[in-house]
């Protein structure tokens, strides 16, 4: 799922004549990354579009890859990742290409307590990838898992706008057997990465998933248009099979949406 959607939204600011896309990809609730990592061997594939009803604007492909060592405590399991924008028009090629990393600080399954660390949206400020550094912690309850984190954009305010320091709010909880993830995340501040996105996923096994949402930008200005529909496929392989979620504890891993950084 990811967070492709961030840096899309973000880029799309060059490229269209300030209209905004998503970004790299790690694993996410919706738009921004969550504390899910995912497990050593496991690749995640993700396609991802944001566009205005039926129309497909800026669409992505992006692969993140769980390098472990699966251990709790520090550095206990990270991920990499890189997506690719498929610009229709407009664009250097090799700009296209973004990344992101993840990697655990402290993880306590008994008490379904996770903090993180990582970067997402990393590439050319040529097309106004945000290039965000964050620190995200999340705790289970029962009614559904909490994400509270604080990032900080490392591309200059002439390009992604004066807020680069933004908290991050977030929510997700599964239903219907774990068929049905319902996650909503938002940052602070007016950016080009800033807004709020809920987000609906499907899974129609345990490694595969269909993802519908609709990112609102918290700025009419710096994101044109501002609210943009959301459309993603996720598909794991390699590792086994307890590396994608079959129940929400942090503890386990989810399949990555996009930034305007992709899950």
């Amino acid at each position: 799922m990811i967070a492709a959607g961030a840096a899309l939204l973000a880029a799309g600011a060059v490229l269209a004549g300030m209209e905004s896309r998503a970004e790299a990809t790690p694993s996410t609730l919706g738009f921004y990354p969550s504390t899910d990592i995912y497990g050593k061997g496991n690749f995640h594939l993700d396609v991802d579009t944001y566009g205005q009803a039926l129309r497909t604007d800026f669409p992505s492909v992006g692969l993140t890859y769980g390098i472990g060592p699966e251990r709790d405590g520090f550095l206990g399991r990270s991920e990499v990742g890189f997506d690719y924008f498929l610009f229709q028009t407009g664009g250097d090629s090799a700009k296209r290409l973004f990344g992101n990393f993840k990697t655990q600080l402290y993880n306590d399954a008994e008490s379904q307590t996770r903090v993180v660390a990582g970067a997402w949206g990393l590439g050319s400020r040529d097309i106004s990838l945000p290039n965000v550094a964050y620190v995200l912690a999340s705790k289970n309850f029962k009614f559904g898992r909490i994400h509270v984190g604080v990032a900080r954009s490392l591309t200059s305010s002439n390009v992604v706008g004066n807020d680069r320091t933004n908290l991050q709010l977030g929510y997700d909880r599964y239903f219907a057997n774990n068929k049905f993830q319902f996650a909503v995340d938002y940052y602070t501040g007016k950016t080009t990465y800033s807004g709020v996105q809920p987000t609906i996923y499907y899974y129609v096994n345990n490694r595969a998933n269909f993802g519908l949402g609709l990112f609102r930008a918290n700025s009419s200005t710096l994101v044109n248009p501002r609210n943009q529909v959301y459309v993603c496929f996720d598909y794991n392989f390699g590792g086994g099979s307890d590396d994608v979620p079959d129940a929400p504890a942090p503890e386990t891993t989810a399949p990555a949406t996009g930034a305007p950084a992709s899950n």
